[in-house]
């Protein structure tokens, strides 16, 4: 099993760090990510429970399901295909605090490959790749309010 939570603080304003972390077509160009698109449109908003997203770094893409869209405050997500996985999911909480906003990611998944060690590799990969994600979603809220 991998299981990790990431945090960061920041200076920009909740409602702009929930904008930017449910921009997904937007995070190829914040992060390390090569490609990222929308594939199937939420139920109620574009980016809400029910779209699909397409992502990759290397390798083949990753399809995730949004599976919770709580403006401003909640969005999870699940994986569908794409990585050696099953019951991969992703939450992110957001909670404002007295000098901007607190953004908590918190990541479970289970390796599929019978290979000893690979859960280690598996968990250091996703959690430099969600690393660098969840940077570059902070950078870009916070250079949305110093405009």
């Amino acid at each position: 099993m991998i299981e990790f939570t990431l945090t960061r603080t920041t200076s920009a304003p909740i409602e702009a760090v929930f904008d930017r972390l449910t921009d997904h077509r937007n995070y190829k160009n914040i992060s390390p990510l090569r490609t990222s698109e929308l594939v199937r449109p939420g139920d109620t908003e574009p980016n809400g429970v029910g779209a699909l997203r397409r992502m990759g770094l290397i390798g083949p893409a990753q399809i995730e399901e949004v599976t919770e869209f709580e403006r401003p405050t909640r969005f999870g997500y699940r994986l569908r295909s794409g990585l050696p996985v099953r019951d991969h999911t992703g939450t992110v909480e957001l909670a404002e605090s007295e000098t901007g906003t607190r953004v908590t990611y918190s990541v479970r998944s289970t390796p599929t490959l019978p290979i000893p060690g690979i859960g280690l590799v598996l968990g250091i990969i996703l959690k430099q790749g969600i690393s660098g994600l969840l940077d570059g979603i902070v950078r870009a809220a916070e250079q949305s309010t110093a405009d």
